[in-house]
C-alpha cells in the first residue's frame, strides 16, 4: 500500500493527519471521512479545522493517484448524471440511494448532504459538488489572466499607504 504521508515533511501536523488517513484507509479498505480523521487529531489534541483542512488535501491527492493507477471511468472526479428512475420513500423518510447515484453526486462515505425543497422538488447536494459549483461560479467572475491574489495585495498595501 502506498502510504501518501511519507511523500509530506515528516514531524508535521499534515504528516500526522495524512498518517492517520493511510491508516483508516489501511485498516477499513475504503477513504476515511473527514469526520473520522478529524475526530482522532483532536483527540490527540490537534485543531479541528487543520484535521478538516489537511484530510482534504490528502484526499485530492489520494484521487489523483487513484486516478493514475485507474482508467477515467473507474473514478468520477466530477459530478455525473443518472436518468429519473422510480425509488420509495420509507415511513419514517427514508430513501435509499443505490450506488451508481452516490457516485455521480461525489458522495463521502460520510453520507453527509444538504438539501432543500423548492415547489415540493426535494434537492439534495453533496458537499464535493457543492464546492465544485462554487469553485466553477467563482471562475465566471473573475476575468481571464486575473490573479485575485494580486489585487488583494495590491488592496492592502493602498490601506497600509493610507494610515
Amino acid at each position: 500500500m502506498n502510504m501518501l504521508y511519507l511523500s509530506v515533511r515528516q514531524g508535521s501536523e499534515k504528516a500526522r493527519i495524512w498518517q492517520i488517513c493511510d491508516e483508516l484507509l489501511a485498516r477499513n479498505g475504503v477513504p476515511p471521512s473527514g469526520r473520522e480523521v478529524a475526530d482522532i487529531y483532536v483527540a490527540e489534541g490537534g485543531n479541528q479545522g487543520t484535521g478538516f483542512t489537511q484530510y482534504s488535501h490528502w484526499k485530492k491527492e489520494y484521487l489523483a493517484r487513484q486516478e493514475q493507477a485507474a482508467p477515467r471511468e473507474a473514478i468520477l472526479l466530477s459530478p455525473g448524471t443518472v436518468t429519473f428512475r422510480s425509488m420509495s420513500v420509507t415511513a419514517d423518510g427514508t430513501i435509499m440511494l443505490p450506488a451508481d447515484i452516490r457516485r455521480a453526486m461525489l458522495l463521502d462515505e460520510d453520507g453527509r448532504v444538504t438539501v432543500s425543497v423548492v415547489d415540493g422538488e426535494l434537492r439534495v447536494i453533496s458537499p464535493m459538488v457543492a464546492v465544485r459549483q462554487l469553485q466553477r461560479r467563482t471562475r465566471e467572475l473573475v476575468p481571464a489572466g486575473t490573479l485575485v491574489s494580486d489585487e488583494l495585495i495590491a488592496e492592502r498595501r493602498q490601506e497600509a499607504e493610507a494610515r
